[in-house]
């Protein structure tokens, strides 16, 4: 199940006043949230696409599509702290309620796109960060059926605003961070994909109007989270990929969203080579069972020690409003848990968002002795949007914590963590694996402390988890901004974590198994993850796809994609069917089917085994609609 469907890497949508008979002015901005390693991750969007079905695919019909005049690139590395980077503005959206937002990428093998030149991009899609020995690397983003875009679920309720005409262009965004190596040497070059289309029924020109509306514009954001969206892998034995997978997306209306500030001190805290300290944020829920929390939005902290979670959704109440966990997490630090954090809509008046909260350490006799100060050092600069939160949010603030070390100095502070899975019991290709702690105290269900996703081809980490062996510093935010934080360990035992997988279209995991490490920390520890089950009213389906290469003996090894929304659902090996020329069946089993999101589409990379840095991605128009059946064919020639 994705329960990050309210999250942060985030696209912006603002709507005002437009009808002129044409419909309801809208501006589309994308903010982000990315890990502290990469120093750039740059999204560069030709269209945007809005529909009132929440069921519909891509290829349904009632979408209103807007081609953008010029493709608009936003750097998601700047977009941390809730900075908003603009793609578009003026589209005339038709007053009405919207389930869903599309917005239609530039895919890394086309044409540079000149906003991604300008920026400093060499790819439309692109993750940067800077390797052992510092050397920036630049590699193309990979997307699943880029001509069908990236789906955001929503309720976004355009409303009749002031009668105008004009219609502004486009603005992209940059940063100058520089980033910690995620993954190893890059895996080469990448040809041109088959398959590219566009469709849209508008294009955007820029023109203005000579009244001037002084209605404020009503926003709306929509969420993509680079933590599990950013995916890694590895394909012919020793080369390297990354994958733009979205599983976590969801769209706001910012002008009743509301968000969590707060601030670190970051003294003797180390920060990777981007400048961000290795800590991130995470607003959290309960599951809809109540079996665990759930990420609702996640934030890097930014190099001044700040952060904001933003947006988040409210409600209308002042005196009931939604509440929030925040966990601050990472692997050099003890996690803090804040408990109970009220966030109400911009207009209350309630809770004063400029409170300069105070934290008080509370440590009982029975609990863990905080460690002394250790004596690493803050390295690292930052330049550009990401080294300062948007300061035009309304946001809660929970004041100003100090991190403590998550162990004594001179000691490992954190350990490295890897999966396995039972034989016959592989996860979903776009699973995520959940590292939970679970406080102390009657009723505690356990907490996100630490996300990756697999890497899709090996059921594996591409990087090993780093955990903290510390324990956990836990406190209730009250309406007067204090917080009295209790160090004390987790019910597992500190250093000890649940872990479970989630996945779109499945059930989470179990919370049956745990990883854990003995001093002196060496070694990475491993631990099976139990495989995950259909969601309720899913049925099991498969997908018998005809591949053939064009041109036999041209690759012998390649990998069948199978996306929904953008987001990796599926996939199988192809080197059979490639490498004896001929082609065959190859026969995709487990596929959710039944339900309104069980329509697929199809992603093929392929290579020869003797030159694996040239990759042939190729994706497919055709539907796999599952939604009233349990089986699917299709015919897929790589050229």
């Amino acid at each position: 199940m994705n329960h990050r469907l309210h999250v942060a890497l985030i696209a912006a949508i603002g709507l005002g006043g437009l009808l002129g008979g044409c419909g309801t002015r809208t501006d589309v901005s994308l903010t982000g949230n990315t890990p502290a390693q990469y120093s750039h991750v740059w999204i560069t969007v030709q269209a945007v696409w809005f529909n009132t079905s929440a069921t519909a695919g891509p290829d349904d019909g009632g979408w209103d599509k807007f081609a953008l005049s010029t493709p608009s690139t936003v750097d998601l590395v700047a977009q941390n702290g809730g900075n908003i980077g603009s793609i578009a503005s003026g589209l005339r959206i038709q007053v009405g309620t919207y389930s869903q937002v599309r917005l239609i990428p530039v895919d890394a093998t086309a044409a540079l796109a000149s906003s991604a030149q300008s920026a400093g991009a060499l790819y439309n899609f692109e993750a940067d960060w800077v390797d052992s020995s510092g050397t920036t690397i630049q590699m193309p983003l990979e997307l699943l059926n880029p001509d069908k875009g990236i789906g955001i679920p929503t309720s976004l309720k355009v409303p009749v605003g002031n009668v105008g005409t004009g219609l502004t262009g486009t603005s992209t965004g940059t940063s100058t961070t520089t980033g910690a190596l995620p993954f190893g040497s890059t895996s080469g070059t990448t040809s041109s994909p088959f398959g590219t289309t566009t469709s849209t029924s508008s294009s955007l020109t820029s023109s203005t109007n000579a009244s001037t509306s002084t209605t404020p514009n009503n926003s709306f954001a929509g969420a993509l989270d680079g933590t599990v969206n950013l995916v890694p892998f590895t394909f012919a034995t020793s080369s390297n990929g990354i994958l733009w997978s979205a599983h976590a997306t969801a769209a706001y209306d910012l002008s009743t969203a509301g968000g969590i500030s707060g601030q670190l001190s970051l003294t003797n805290i180390t920060t990777a080579t981007s400048g961000l300290p290795n800590i991130r944020v995470s607003a959290q829920t309960l599951s809809a069972d109540g079996s665990r929390w759930v990420v609702v939005s996640s934030t890097a902290v930014l190099s001044d020690g700040s952060f904001l979670l933003y947006p988040l959704a409210t409600n209308s109440s002042t005196t009931s409003p939604l509440t929030y966990d925040v966990v601050i997490h990472g692997p050099d630090i003890a996690t803090i848990i804040v408990k109970g954090v009220w966030v109400t809509r911009p207009s209350s008046p309630s809770i004063s968002s400029t409170t300069a909260a105070t934290t008080t350490v509370t440590t009982p006799t029975n609990s863990y002795t905080i460690p002394s100060t250790t004596t690493r050092t803050t390295t690292g600069t930052t330049t550009g949007a990401s080294a300062t939160a948007n300061a035009n949010v309304n946001a809660v603030s929970i004041g100003t914590l100090t991190p403590r070390a998550a162990a004594a100095s001179g000691q490992p502070t954190s350990y490295s963590a890897n999966i396995s899975t039972a034989p016959g019991a592989l996860l979903p290709a776009g699973a995520v694996v959940n590292f939970y702690q679970t406080l102390g105290g009657k009723g505690e269900v356990p907490y996100v402390i630490e996300s990756s996703p697999i890497d899709p081809f090996n059921q594996v980490l591409f990087n090993s988890q780093a955990l903290s062996v510390g324990t956990i510093d836990s406190g209730t935010w009250s309406t007067n901004g204090t917080v009295t934080v209790v160090s004390a360990a987790p019910q597992e035992k500190a250093g000890t974590y649940l872990v479970a997988a989630s996945s779109p279209g499945f059930s989470d995991g179990t919370l049956s198994s745990k990883v854990s490490v003995s001093q002196p920390n060496s070694g990475t520890a491993m631990v099976v993850v139990p495989a995950l089950t259909l969601e309720s009213g899913a049925s099991a389906g498969s997908l018998a796809a005809a591949v053939v290469a064009s041109t036999p003996g041209k690759y012998d090894q390649g990998q069948l994609l199978l996306s929904h929304d953008g987001a990796l659902v599926a996939a199988a090996p192809l080197d059979a069917v490639l490498s004896q020329g001929t082609g065959g069946i190859v026969t995709v089993p487990g596929l959710p089917a039944g339900t309104p999101d069980a329509v697929y589409y199809a992603t093929v990379r392929a290579w020869k085994s003797t030159d694996p840095g040239t990759v042939q991605r190729q994706w497919y128009p055709q539907v796999i609609d599952l939604r009233t059946s349990t089986s699917g064919t299709i015919a897929l020639t790589v050229n």
